[in-house]
């Protein structure tokens, strides 16, 4: 018989679940029932939420004392702002550990071409070890955070017995990208979101113009944004893989060092202004009509 004494224990986390999971999830019609009905069953003891004043906070500027995680990688650098107000015990389990280096020299594990990738696992296959926190944080969910390209979220699943199932949020980061939808996809969420009296259309329309993974809302604690270093974010997000099944990326990527800061000491005003880019070049284009 083996010994398996030195198996890696990989709860909380597992790697296939999460893939299969995420690939059923992209199934259109699925797509399309999940965003459209998850405000109904949303919230403690099941009760709706309204979504019809939701804002997109995550392209406002932040103020200069907002907190920032700063992720030094074998690829190069790039800088999330927290949103405390929004996911504050989250936020607290992720400040915690960082000041505590717990995420240097951690891996990213897991690379969905251009779609998502995981990180802050101990491994690089993403295996659970004795030095991984395996503690968790019941899962947050903000009516203002959206899973829009650059997305910062902590991964996120069920535990507990079959009546008393609950959602929480571990040490495990997933980062979001985008997710482009086929023509068909598109046009079948339209008319159901057409249909819907709850959902903002500022909402869609942050999708449209920034990109991310729609299916992801209110599936996930997301606590952060990224707004500076989007280069090397995307290139994380399209590094090659061993296969598809484990979807390991080929070279080990670490997070060299990360750190927190503040926005103030991290600025980057142009991450911020591209709507107000479009305005402006709105008027350019009367002045010179004029």
């Amino acid at each position: 018989m083996k010994n398996n004494s030195n198996r890696p224990d990989v709860r909380p986390y597992r790697r296939k679940q999460f893939q299969t999971y995420f690939q059923f999830s992209l199934i259109a019609i699925c797509f399309v029932i999940i965003f459209v009905l998850f405000y109904a069953c949303s919230g403690s003891k099941g009760e709706t939420i309204d979504y019809s004043d939701a804002k997109i906070i995550q392209m406002d500027e932040p103020a200069d004392d907002s907190p920032v995680a700063v992720f030094e990688t074998d690829k190069g650098t790039f800088k999330a702002v927290l949103f405390p107000e929004e996911a504050p015990n989250y936020c607290k389990f992720f400040t915690e550990l960082v000041e505590k280096g717990y995420y240097d020299g951690t891996y990213v594990s897991m690379v969905q071409d251009g779609v998502y990738f995981i990180g802050g696992t101990k491994q690089a296959d993403g295996a659970t070890t004795s030095d991984t926190e395996t503690n968790t944080v019941d899962a947050e969910y903000s009516k203002n955070l959206w899973p829009l390209r650059g997305s910062l979220c902590a991964y996120t699943q069920e535990e507990g017995s079959l009546f008393s199932k609950k959602k929480v949020s571990n040490s495990y980061l997933l980062f979001v990208n985008n997710y482009d939808l086929t023509e068909e996809e598109q046009e079948e969420l339209d008319t159901k979101l057409t249909e819907s009296n709850n959902i903002n259309p500022d909402v869609t329309e942050a999708f449209d113009e920034y990109g991310g993974v729609m299916n992801f809302s209110q599936q996930y604690t997301i606590f952060g944004q990224v707004y500076d270093g989007m280069d090397v974010y995307e290139d994380i997000c399209g590094v090659d893989v061993v296969d598809s099944e484990t979807l390991k990326p080929t070279e080990d990527i670490q997070f060299k060092k990360v750190y927190m800061s503040t926005y103030g000491e991290n600025k980057n005003s142009e991450a911020f202004s591209m709507s107000a880019d479009s305005s402006g070049d709105s008027e350019e284009i009367s002045d010179s009509e004029e």
